[in-house]
């Protein structure tokens, strides 16, 4: 007896998790709190917070001690240099532009790890859904190759007919291997996204699609990481290029020190004061602060250019991603619903014995490609919203 499926529900329905299901929430936790890309953002904040207490400290004076035979025969001296006021202030802005940068990079690897682990998961999700679909397949055909094999006993088909059927059968078994490999192809790429290391393989739970009626707001293309990243940069490169500038003024060190133990003296205590003044004879720094001039320029270049692919980039993004929120629906709503009752129909007129094979062929394998397609238009669209998510910054 033919059983009527309805694949279109079966692709798109979102069954009860198991007690070992995965859901997108708990892999983008698994995956940030596992994954090496966390702790190596985090590692980089840290270093650029170190960078920042560096620029702000003050050197450390110089004590020196020295004894001589000559009198006074014991002398201390401690220099402190003060070349840093100059520098401070633009040494420690440009630490914390670059304490900012880290701080973007950070939250655009959080992003860009969402966005891998979202389309891993909606991937095995859909593989899931696939290899589903090429079983029901491949159940709807044997079941009509059953019928056809009764229908040439009873006399009422050719061999022709029932060997058509068969070869169908046989062909959605090869369907169905070919659904099982890429499954399994892709459950081992989203084992690698979550770190998994446990005795099989994930099991994502969830609906195709997910997210398909939730609205989209554009941010500015100022807003985005990368260009907030690229500005960081520029005002850094600036502030060191002041800094080099700066530089070029001397400023200059104290001695303060005493010299004692001498006989002539009666034992006297003579404090020493002194001052010391760097002097521009072969350099005078103009060398270096050209160069950090020039590297300002070039940063602020490259922050003009990533605001212009920023901008690009969210127009091309958005059009994708309404462009495929669009065809999923379609596919969803009007060819999953359509396809399923032709095939339905068709399989009834087969059983009834109304019509021949061919137009059940037909609509089995017109389902075929409609389910097939729509799962392949809901997965773009899974794709085109982490890509999206990853452009503006969206860490889920």
């Amino acid at each position: 007896m033919l059983v009527p499926l309805a694949l279109g529900i079966v692709l798109l329905q979102h069954p009860a998790p198991a007690a070992d299901s995965l859901t997108l929430d708990a892999a983008l936790q698994r995956a940030w709190a596992r994954r090496g890309q966390s702790a190596i953002a985090a590692a980089r904040v840290a270093q650029a917070r170190a960078s920042l207490r560096v620029a702000g400290s003050v050197p450390n004076p110089v004590a020196s001690y020295s004894n001589t035979q000559d009198p006074p025969h014991q002398h201390a001296l401690l220099d402190q240099s003060f070349e840093w006021l100059l520098r401070r202030g633009t040494d420690r802005g440009a630490a914390a532009q670059e304490l900012n940068r880290a701080r973007f990079d950070s939250s655009q690897v959080a992003a860009d790890l969402a966005a891998d682990v979202r389309r891993a998961f909606f991937g095995a999700l859909a593989a899931r859904r696939g290899l589903e679909l090429a079983r029901e397949q491949s159940a709807l055909a044997d079941s009509l190759a059953e019928l056809a094999s009764r229908r040439l006993s009873a006399g009422d088909i050719s061999v022709f007919e029932r060997d058509q059927v068969a070869l169908e059968a046989a062909r959605a078994g090869l369907l169905v291997s070919r659904a099982r490999e890429t499954q399994r192809i892709v459950q081992a790429d989203l084992a690698r996204q979550l770190a998994w290391e446990e005795a099989g393989s994930p099991a994502p739970a969830g609906a195709l699609d997910a997210g398909l009626e939730e609205a989209i707001e554009e941010p500015l293309a100022d807003s985005l990481l990368f260009v907030r990243s690229a500005r960081a940069d520029s005002a850094a490169a600036s502030l060191r290029a002041r800094s080099a500038f700066r530089a070029r003024l001397p400023l200059p060190s104290f001695n303060l020190g005493a010299d004692w133990d001498d006989p002539g003296s009666g034992g006297r205590l003579l404090r020493v004061f002194g001052i010391s003044i760097p002097l521009p004879l072969w350099q005078h720094g103009s060398g270096a602060a050209a160069l950090a001039q020039a590297q300002a320029d070039e940063s602020a270049q490259v922050a003009r250019e990533e605001r212009l692919r920023a901008t690009s980039a969210l127009a091309s993004a958005r059009a994708t991603l309404e462009e495929a929120a669009l065809r999923a629906r379609v596919a969803r709503d009007s060819l999953l619903p359509a396809a399923a009752r032709l095939r339905q129909r068709a399989a009834q007129a087969y059983r009834a014995g109304e019509t021949g094979v061919l137009p059940v062929l037909d609509a089995l394998r017109s389902e075929r490609d409609v389910t097939s397609g729509a799962l392949d238009e809901l997965l773009t669209y899974q794709e085109a919203r982490a890509a999206w998510n990853s452009l503006v910054g969206i860490a889920r």
